[in-house]
């Protein structure tokens, strides 16, 4: 990673907003990391010295990780360790359980985007999980949103390259929809 911030980065979370939850803004963490070397550690190591030497709390050690590598040039938006990731989520006009057999039912995944899917593991109302066109993995989370209202949470890992995330995106979005279309038709029935 270069020493200095790479050209048009902009951080995701307000500076006002870390400041609130942490203590300090974006140049007062990266003034900490620029003098601890951070760009020649490894993400876990930067991330757990932040909240052991520093008290950053938890989720935003690796927030502040994150955009601090993103910033030095060391990682793209979207880029995880293990590939790219990219997420979709929409909320749903039945409840969360009508939501999740509609979903995960293995007779009415036509609503799946064209690729190759293979379930690894289920939690009833919860979780759904499996490959994505072999070499990626797929998550979804299901949460109740109120009376009749469920969300679903997509998320894809592992995508090879920046240029299957919106490729993704779109093709999930899409799936979402139909997804949409087949519970209200299955309201109305």
């Amino acid at each position: 990673m270069a020493a200095k911030a790479q050209a048009g980065w902009k951080p995701s979370i307000s500076d006002e907003k870390v400041k609130a939850a942490t203590g300090r803004g974006w140049m007062g963490w990266f003034v900490i990391l620029n003098r601890i070397g951070a760009t020649a550690m490894a993400h876990k190591d930067v991330a757990r010295l932040l909240h052991e030497k520093y008290a950053a709390p938890g989720w935003w050690c690796q927030m502040i990780t994150v955009e601090y590598e993103r910033a030095r040039g060391g990682r793209a938006k979207h880029e995880r360790p293990d590939g790219y990731s990219v997420s979709i989520t929409k909320v749903m006009p039945v409840g969360l359980s009508a939501l999740f057999a509609a979903a995960t039912d293995a007779g009415t995944r036509k609503w799946l985007p064209r690729g190759a899917f293979v379930e690894t593991s289920k939690t009833k109302n919860k979780y759904w999980r499996g490959t994505w066109k072999k070499d990626a993995r797929f998550e979804a989370g299901f949460y109740a949103k109120g009376a009749g209202k469920a969300q679903i949470a997509l998320q894809l890992n592992k995508l090879a390259n920046a240029e299957d995330i919106e490729k993704e995106r779109t093709a999930w979005k899409k799936a979402l929809t139909k997804l949409e279309a087949l519970l209200t038709d299955a309201r109305s029935n």
